[in-house]
């Protein structure tokens, strides 16, 4: 019995690949895309890493791939800064723990990652959490194990990331405003936001009933 199990191990994890980048990596909700945020180009990486490799088995989750996918994901939302010296927050990750079956026909993994987000003008932690999403995948997925795996691996980094994507834009930082020139010259206009808007209307990305909305919410900001 120890053998067979031993065997079907080795089946789910063969080769110790990388996850990909862009399957870990999100794109955002259309609403993000546009939404107000002090963090709004403003967030810089400042490392991802990794505690401990045991319990990882087959598809090892690198910090490396997951910083990248980390900060596609950033990017795809609008909060990440173009120049990191410009950015007044600072984003770490810290891979805990990855949950990876040994055997099974449904694969469920689940990474367990502590963000910590510092505000470098009054150097000071703002906002720490830890992220922990399973994601499941089934045989339909791949009919190879260890390829299904490695789609729920990507798949439980991508939920990881999302979540923390969903955090940071409900993040309540402060009454005092962000006062600066570099600031203000990165803020959308509501001319902006309202062709951004159309554009993924017209590309079908957000339903009528959002865009109505959220064309409503921008003509009546103050």
């Amino acid at each position: 019995m120890k053998l067979l199990v031993l065997l079907l191990a080795l089946a789910i994890s063969g080769c110790a690949n990388l996850g990909r980048v862009e399957q870990m990596a999100v794109g955002g909700k259309p609403s993000q895309r546009i939404a107000e945020s002090p963090l709004r180009d403003n967030v810089y990486i400042q490392g991802v890493t990794i505690t401990s490799e045991k319990n990882i088995i087959g598809t090892k989750v690198g910090p490396g791939v997951f910083e990248q996918a980390l900060e596609h994901s950033l990017r795809s939302v609008g909060l990440l800064s173009a120049n990191p010296k410009d950015a007044r927050y600072g984003l770490t990750g810290t891979i805990q723990k990855v949950d990876q079956p040994y055997f099974g026909v449904s694969l469920t993994v689940t990474i367990w990652t502590e963000y910590i987000l510092l505000d470098r003008t009054a150097d000071a932690e703002i906002f720490r959490t830890t992220v922990a999403v399973p994601y499941t995948a089934k045989p339909f997925d791949s009919l190879i194990a260890s390829e299904r795996l490695r789609l729920a691996t990507e798949g439980a980094a991508r939920e990881n990331i999302a979540k923390l994507i969903d955090d940071l834009f409900s993040l309540k930082i402060g009454s005092t405003p962000i006062a600066n020139d570099a600031l203000r010259s990165k803020t959308t206009s509501s001319e902006e936001k309202l062709r951004e808007l159309k554009r993924l209307n017209d590309a079908g990305l957000i339903s009528k009933e959002v865009y109505l909305d959220q064309q409503k919410a921008i003509l009546n900001a103050p």
